[in-house]
């Protein structure tokens, strides 16, 4: 009841600012709310951007999600790959489209959340509590505050975004990280993945080129402005096509 309230005075202009930052800060939300979707349950933190959006639209990214949906719904795929899952919402929405689904999270807590939501719905998606990479290692991630880990990046000296803050006050995890390859030994299926990794997309695809090589496999990836021509690049030196992109994710793929 509470939550219908909220939603219905969310849609009137004037409260467009001031709900969002009401449940932000009252102790209430803070906690964990479980919501009911079209056809999942989904535990939230409203502390959380994302989380809040999804509470008050009743979606996230509903453009892309549309997309997906019609291409899985007319084309059967084996697998779906999650890549950079957060707490499960692709992976929620769309598992029943699909044959298998795996979810990779590497953030702890990201994770915990994750698997929740997946118990909570008794769904079958096998959960990995790592990074997708390009090597099999201990790397660490780093995000700017606790309640904006669906951002947490993988630390590399290179990435342009440190620039923007103030090194001393971000928050770091150690993570391990493996390739797609050496998790997964497949050939002739058809795979979906989605790769929304906050700048680390080419070591994941590096680390995944058996993968990409030896099925037929689209992709729904995130790609930040300065990265475009080396990913775009090095996906049609491998043979993946340009088909469609909806703000900074791109749809490629190997077959036709």
């Amino acid at each position: 009841m509470i939550r219908k309230i909220i939603v219905y005075l969310y849609s009137f202009k004037l409260f467009k600012r001031i709900i969002p930052s009401l449940i932000r800060k009252l102790t209430f939300f803070a906690n964990g709310n479980t919501i009911f979707l079209d056809d999942f349950k989904i535990n939230l933190f409203l502390t959380s951007s994302i989380d809040r959006e999804i509470y008050l639209k009743n979606q996230y990214e509903k453009d892309q999600l549309d997309f997906v949906k019609k291409e899985m719904l007319n084309h059967k795929y084996d697998y779906f790959f999650d890549i950079g899952a957060y707490i499960g919402y692709y992976s929620l929405s769309l598992c029943k489209l699909v044959t298998k689904t795996a979810a990779f999270e590497p953030n702890k807590q990201n994770f915990q959340r994750l698997s929740k939501n997946v118990e909570i719905n008794n769904f079958d998606i096998r959960c990995h509590n790592l990074g997708c990479s390009d090597s099999k290692n201990k790397l660490k991630l780093w995000y700017t505050d606790k309640n904006k880990r669906g951002g947490s990046s993988i630390l590399k000296d290179t990435d342009k975004e440190l620039n923007k803050y103030d090194i001393t006050k971000l928050l770091f995890e150690e993570i391990e990280t493996d390739r797609l390859d050496n998790l997964y030994s497949l050939e002739n299926k058809k795979i979906f993945f989605k790769i929304d990794v906050e700048r680390h997309e080419l070591n994941v695809l590096k680390g995944a080129l058996n993968i990409l090589s030896n099925n037929q496999c689209y992709l729904q990836i995130e790609i930040f402005p300065h990265l475009q021509d080396e990913i775009l690049s090095f996906l049609d030196n491998n043979q993946f096509k340009l088909l469609h992109r909806i703000n900074n994710d791109f749809y490629l793929k190997n077959f036709f």
